[in-house]
C-alpha cells in the first residue's frame, strides 16, 4: 500500500490500524495545532486596517514618469510632464531595469469648502495608508512633508503610512492640488495608496493603527530577535555540542542587523553598509538547510561552505558597487532577477521540504512543530504575491517584513522546547540517578553494618580468646600454685601471700592492657606507671621515672600492651629482688637511630628505646650467658613477639635491661 498517514511509514499494519494508532497519538493535537496555525495565517493576511471614517478620499491621480536622478526637493511644475496619465488610487508604478526602480509624479486634486462642515473641525491633515520608496509631498506648490525625516531611504520594498499637517494658509478656498514624488529603488516599484483628506482628528486614530502594524511592530520583531540571538548564544555557550544554536544564533543577528536601518532616519555615513545590509535575507537563507538539517537529526548533504559562495558575491558586488538608488546600474536587475531571487526560493523549499519529510516521513516532533510556522509562512508569501500581481487589494500591508522573524520565532522556540525537553530527560535521568544512588549506599550501610558486626564479633572472639590464654597462663596458674600451697600440712603464709600478690600484680596487668590508647605509647606507658609505682612503694623501694617525647609506634593493641607491660614488669621485679638496691630507674626515650633519622625498623631501626636499671651488685660474669634463668628467655620471647629487641647490660654498677620497640608493631 503506497498512500501512508503523516508521522507512520507506508509499509507496515494495515491503513485502519495505523490510522487507529496515529489518532491515539499526537495525531489530534497536530490537527488542532495546523487548524490554529492556518487561522492565524488567514487572520494575517487579511487583517486590512479600515480606511478613516470621515474625510475626502482622493481616488484618481495623474501619474507621470520622471528621471530617478531629479532631486526630490524640485518644486513640481505647473503642468504634468509628457507621457502623463490617470490612473486610479491605490497605485503601483512598475519597476524598469535602467536604472532599477521606478520614479514617478502623481498629481490629485481635492474641493475645500470654507463654509462646509470642514471649517469648524479643527486643522485638517493629508493621510496616504501606504506609501512606498522616497516621497516628498507638495500642497498649492509648497513643500509639506519629506519622507526621509520618518524613514530611513536604504532599506528595500518599505512601507509606511504617511500623515502630515497642513498649516491653515496653505489651504485655498476651492481646489487645491496635491503633488506626490516618489522614487522606488526596488523590484517591486512604488505604490501610493488612496490619499484622504480631512480634519486630523478623523485621520490620525487610521493613522495610528497603520503606524503600529508598519512600523512599531517591525522594530519590536527586530529587538525580539534580537532576545532570542542572544539566549540561543547563551544555550550554545552551556552546549557546544550543538552548533545548530549557533548557527541559529547568527541568522537571528543578520535579522537584527537588516532591521537596524528602521531604528535611525537621521544620516550618520552607514547608508552604503545599510543598503547591503539588505542582502542579509540571502546568508540567512544559506544557513537555514543547515538548522533544518540538525533540527531533525541529519547531515547537511551539501559542505556548509558552499552555500555561502552566492551570499558573498552578492553582498561583495553590492558593497563594492556604487550602491547610490538614483545611478544605480542595469545589472543590478539581471543579478536580482537571476540570482538572487532564485537562490532565496531555492534555499526556503529546500528547508521547507527537509521539515516536510521529517514531519511526515519520520514523525519528527521538532519538524511537526517548526511546519506548523511554515504553514504561516506559506500563506503570508501567497498573500504578497497575489497582491503584487493585482489579484490582492494593493492596500493591504505587505506581509514579507513579518516572514522572516516568524520563521525564525517558530524555529527559535523549537529550539528552546528541545533544550528545555533535554534538560527535562536530565533532570529525571538526576532523579532516577539520585534514586539508585541512595539504593546503593542503603544496601552498602546495610552490609557495612553486617560486615561491622561480624568484625566486632570475630573481634570479641579474638579478645575473650586472648583473656581466656592469659588468664590461664599468668593468673590460673598462679591461683592453682596458691591452692596446692593451702593444702601442705605446714603452711607458709608468706610463699602464699607472695603468690597471691603476683596474681593480683598480673590481674591488674591484664586489666590496665585493656584501656584503649590508640597509638600513644607514652599513655600506654603511664598507664604501667600507675601500677608498679604504688607496688615499689609497697616495698619501700623508690622508682626514678623519666619519659621524654616519644614518636608514634603504629599497631598499638591491647595484647601488644599486655606482652609490653609483661616484659617491664619481670624486668622491675627481677631488679627488685636480686639487686639488692633499693631504687629502680625506667627511662623512656627515641631509640638512637630511629629518633635521628626518622625511617622505620626495615632497616634494623627502631622508634623507641626504654631502659629499666638499677644500680645494685650486678650478675657475675658468665652467669648470665651459662645459666640464663626463666624469666629472661620469657622477657626475650615476649619482646620477638612485638618485633623488639631486647638486651641484658650488667657490671659492678649495675643491671639494665634494654627494649628498642619498632615503628610498627606486627599485625598492623
Amino acid at each position: 500500500m503506497s498512500q501512508h498517514i503523516a508521522g507512520l511509514p507506508a509499509s507496515g499494519p494495515s491503513l485502519p490500524r495505523r490510522l487507529r494508532a496515529w489518532l491515539r497519538g499526537r495525531g489530534p493535537l497536530l490537527l488542532l495545532y495546523y487548524g490554529l496555525a492556518a487561522i492565524f495565517g488567514l487572520g494575517l493576511v487579511t487583517a486590512t486596517p479600515e480606511m478613516p471614517d470621515g474625510g475626502l478620499a482622493v481616488a484618481e491621480a495623474t501619474f507621470a514618469p520622471v528621471a530617478m536622478d531629479q532631486a526630490m526637493e524640485t518644486p513640481p511644475p505647473e503642468t504634468m510632464p509628457p507621457g502623463a496619465a490617470a490612473v486610479p488610487l491605490p497605485y503601483r508604478c512598475k519597476a524598469v531595469p535602467d536604472p532599477v526602480g521606478c520614479s514617478g509624479l502623481f498629481r490629485l486634486t481635492f474641493h475645500y469648502d470654507p463654509v462646509g462642515e470642514g471649517r469648524d473641525e479643527g486643522r485638517w491633515s493629508i493621510y496616504v495608508p501606504i506609501l512606498s520608496g522616497h516621497a516628498t509631498l507638495w500642497l498649492n506648490g509648497a513643500l509639506l512633508v519629506d519622507s526621509v525625516t520618518i524613514q530611513s531611504d536604504v532599506v528595500v520594498n518599505q512601507s509606511l503610512p504617511l500623515i502630515q499637517p497642513i498649516p491653515r494658509p496653505l489651504l485655498r478656498d476651492g481646489e487645491n492640488r496635491i503633488d506626490i514624488r516618489i522614487a522606488a529603488w526596488s523590484q517591486s516599484g512604488g505604490f501610493l495608496d488612496t490619499v484622504v483628506v480631512g480634519p486630523d482628528r478623523l485621520l490620525r486614530p487610521a493613522y495610528s493603527q497603520r503606524e503600529w502594524m508598519m512600523v512599531t511592530l517591525p522594530r519590536l520583531l527586530v529587538a525580539w530577535q534580537a532576545a532570542l540571538c542572544l539566549s540561543l548564544l547563551i544555550v550554545w555557550a552551556g552546549h557546544r555540542d550543538e552548533p545548530i544554536h549557533l548557527v541559529m544564533s547568527l541568522i537571528l543577528g543578520l535579522g537584527v542587523l537588516q532591521g537596524l536601518p528602521m531604528f535611525g532616519t537621521e544620516p550618520n555615513g552607514l547608508e552604503r553598509l545599510y543598503r547591503v545590509l539588505n542582502f542579509a535575507g540571502q546568508w540567512q537563507g544559506a544557513l537555514l538547510p543547515f538548522v533544518m538539517s540538525r533540527l531533525v537529526g541529519r547531515e547537511l548533504a551539501v559542505p556548509l561552505r558552499w552555500l555561502l559562495v552566492i551570499p558573498a558575491v552578492v553582498a561583495g558586488a553590492f558593497l563594492l558597487a556604487a550602491f547610490d538608488p538614483p545611478t544605480l546600474q542595469p545589472w543590478f536587475a539581471w543579478l536580482w532577477l537571476v540570482l538572487v531571487i532564485p537562490w532565496a526560493v531555492a534555499m526556503l523549499g529546500w528547508s521547507g521540504w527537509i521539515v516536510l519529510s521529517a514531519a511526515i516521513r519520520r514523525n519528527h516532533a521538532a519538524a511537526q512543530l517548526v511546519l506548523g510556522g511554515l504553514i504561516v509562512i506559506v500563506m503570508m508569501a501567497g498573500h504578497d504575491i497575489l497582491a503584487v500581481t493585482g489579484v490582492l487589494d494593493l492596500r493591504v500591508p505587505s506581509m514579507t517584513r513579518y516572514m522572516a522573524p516568524l520563521l525564525m520565532t517558530v524555529v527559535s522556540a523549537t529550539l528552546m522546547w528541545r533544550f528545555a525537553q533535554a534538560l527535562g530527560e536530565v533532570s529525571r535521568f538526576n532523579d532516577i540517578l539520585r534514586r539508585e544512588v541512595a539504593t546503593a549506599e542503603a544496601e552498602l550501610r546495610a552490609s557495612f553494618a553486617r560486615e561491622q558486626a561480624q568484625t566486632r564479633a570475630v573481634a570479641l572472639e579474638s579478645e575473650r580468646l586472648r583473656l581466656t590464654r592469659d588468664l590461664h597462663d599468668g593468673l590460673a596458674g598462679q591461683l592453682v600454685s596458691i591452692v596446692a600451697q593451702c593444702e601442705l600440712p605446714q603452711h607458709d603464709y608468706r610463699r602464699i601471700s607472695a603468690a597471691a600478690r603476683q596474681a593480683l600484680d598480673d590481674l591488674r596487668l591484664v586489666v590496665a592492657s585493656l584501656d584503649d590508647v590508640g597509638n600513644d605509647l607514652g599513655m600506654m606507658l603511664a598507664q604501667f606507671h600507675e601500677r608498679i609505682g604504688p607496688q615499689l612503694q609497697a616495698q619501700g623501694m623508690e622508682l626514678d621515672w623519666q619519659m621524654a617525647p616519644l614518636p608514634d609506634v603504629e599497631g598499638l593493641r591491647s595484647e601488644h600492651a599486655l606482652t609490653l607491660f609483661r616484659i617491664l614488669q619481670e624486668a622491675v621485679t627481677n631488679a627488685v629482688r636480686h639487686s639488692g638496691c633499693r631504687r629502680v630507674s625506667i627511662v623512656m626515650a627515641p631509640a638512637p637511630d630511629g629518633a635521628a633519622t626518622g625511617v622505620t625498623d626495615d632497616k634494623g631501626r627502631f622508634a623507641v628505646r626504654i631502659v629499666v636499671g638499677d644500680e645494685g651488685r650486678g650478675i657475675p660474669d658468665g652467669i648470665a650467658a651459662a645459666r640464663p634463668g626463666k624469666g629472661l628467655n620469657n622477657m626475650r620471647q615476649r619482646a620477638a613477639s612485638l618485633g623488639a629487641d631486647l638486651t641484658l647490660v650488667t657490671g659492678p654498677i649495675g643491671t639494665r635491661v634494654v627494649i628498642d620497640l619498632p615503628f610498627r608493631l606486627p599485625g598492623f
